[in-house]
């Protein structure tokens, strides 16, 4: 057990704010610090609204609970990554780590790295194990992650929402993520963080929020470069669409629906949200996203930053596959029409096994490889870009082996998963009880390096001397959106450049 020290009080816009010191890793550490009011009773469905200050010292020694959100199966890998935390309504809190105390610091102010998490905009939080329990502050930045309301309580449009906030409602999750970055710029050198040099990374959908924050002019100045991990430029759905969701979900149009809603407990609207088939996610409402998403890239009107994304080799292995090779046939009859022949050559189906595989191939070159693609080609178009593709397999469970049943140990059996390079950036593969080694240390060692050293430059390979990390060429994608030279760096533990994987499959999905 690890002995924590409390730190000096340090002052930020709301009051005093004492924070700890873990003696075992050295870093200072300000948890569940309050960036916005807590949005519930006549809050809920409304823009984040300001913190009441505080008087005398608050002590901000742990988490805050995470949004309420729907349960994980105890066997899925993202359990193993989360753990159990406690779930609340009251969630807008954000979490501060620094490598010295403010007092302590004597050089210029340190870089920062705005962490948003992923979990389809349906679950996750800003304290998972995985996220917070790691050194990624050891590199010299100040590391930053903050919770943001999920689900029904994030992303729920209705028109009466609409009529009471100047005809747009649904992305509350997205304001909150804008209200971090905002509170950031207000605070954070109080923590030694350099409010000039802010880099906003997340990941599936916290990589989502990212694309979005480039693309919305609230989010204007907040950061300076921006990681995008395993998402990309995908269809945004409307304002429209998202109210009919909301007016279905609600029971009705009227304003007094919504005030039944306001008036339920944050279970009770989970309850009735998981006996629906509609999942909010973000949508063009027209004030905060003004246009979709590719549309704005395609023009070159998202943020002139330095960009750094990519994709894990097997995407698609944590989600639902095909039933059936007829199942699956038929799904690329219906998606693909008169190219469906075309579609079988790259997504092959002769028995139900392969049906399975290429079934989650396709998802994750649909959803992922070729939306991080696609947003790479239209940010090397205006500013400096480097991609990667994640290709290092996690080791076994302790004392398990893979068994070609099935009933073995599950992240083992799903290759480079989705999610699967957390524990890489962070640091955490500790955390996870898993027969880690030297590979896996040098994968640590070599992204923590490239990110850290993309926060306090915009480029992975840094100024000067690269620190012995291997050279990140910079993504050159032809007018077609393919690269003509292998400027995809293959993270593994030889990292070295590579042409577009699966450019095949991609290009027929474009």
């Amino acid at each position: 057990m690890s002995t924590i020290v409390e730190l000096a009080p340090v002052r930020i816009e709301s009051g005093l704010l004492e924070g700890v010191r873990d003696a075992a890793t050295g870093l200072c550490a300000w948890r569940g610090v309050p960036f916005a009011a807590p949005p519930v009773g006549d809050l809920r469905w409304r823009a984040p609204a300001p913190v009441a200050a505080w008087g005398g010292v608050r002590r901000a020694d742990r988490f805050s609970p995470q949004c309420t959100q729907p349960g994980r199966p105890s066997d899925s890998v993202y359990a193993e990554y989360s753990g159990v935390q406690p779930m609340s309504e009251d969630c807008l809190y954000i979490n501060v780590w620094a490598p010295h105390e403010p007092a302590e610091q004597t050089n210029e102010p340190l870089p920062v790295m705005v962490w948003i998490h992923g979990g389809a905009f349906q679950q996750g939080a800003a304290s998972n194990p995985v996220f917070v329990r790691g050194d990624l502050a050891r590199q010299g930045v100040v590391l930053v992650t903050f919770n943001y309301r999920l689900g029904p309580f994030g992303f729920m449009a209705h028109p009466a929402l609409s009529a009471e906030a100047d005809g747009a409602s649904g992305n509350y999750g997205l304001l909150d993520m804008a209200a971090a970055l905002r509170w950031v710029q207000r605070n954070i050198a109080a923590f030694g963080g350099d409010p000039a040099r802010v880099t906003v990374f997340g990941q599936s959908a916290g990589a989502h929020g990212v694309i979005a924050l480039m693309a919305a002019p609230q989010a204007r100045g907040l950061f300076k470069h921006a990681i995008a991990q395993s998402f990309g430029l995908n269809p945004t759905p409307s304002l429209a669409t998202g109210e009919a969701q909301g007016v279905d979900f609600a029971g009705g149009t009227e304003a007094d629906a919504i005030a039944t809603l306001r008036a339920a407990s944050a279970d009770d609207l989970m309850q009735r949200y998981l006996a629906q088939s509609h999942r909010f996610m973000p949508i063009v409402d027209g004030k905060f996203l003004q246009t979709p998403l590719a549309e704005t890239f395609a023009a070159g009107e998202q943020q002139r930053v330095p960009f750094l994304t990519g994709w894990t080799r097997d995407e698609g292995s944590t989600f639902p596959a095909a039933s059936s090779a007829a199942s699956f046939k038929t799904h690329l009859k219906k998606r693909f029409g008169e190219r469906a022949a075309e579609a079988e050559q790259l997504y092959p189906n002769t028995s139900d096994a392969e049906a399975v595989t290429s079934s989650r191939a396709l998802f994750g070159d649909s959803l992922f490889g070729g939306g991080v693609v696609a947003a790479a080609s239209a940010q090397a178009a205006i500013a400096p870009t480097w991609a990667y593709h994640f290709a290092q397999l996690q080791p076994f469970k302790k004392g398990q082996r893979y068994r070609e049943s099935g009933d073995g140990d599950p992240a083992a059996m799903l290759g480079v998963f989705h999610s699967s390079e957390y524990p890489y950036v962070f640091g955490t593969t500790s955390v996870l009880d898993r027969d880690w080694g030297a590979d896996d240390d040098r994968i640590t060692a070599l992204m923590q390096g490239w990110w850290a050293n993309f926060a306090k430059t915009g480029n992975p390979n840094g100024k000067g001397d690269n620190q012995g990390l291997p050279h990140w060429p910079r993504f050159e994608p032809s007018e077609a959106g393919q690269s003509t030279e292998p400027t995809v760096l293959e993270i593994t533990t030889e990292p070295a450049p590579i042409d577009i994987p699966r450019k095949a499959h991609l290009s027929f999905l474009r």
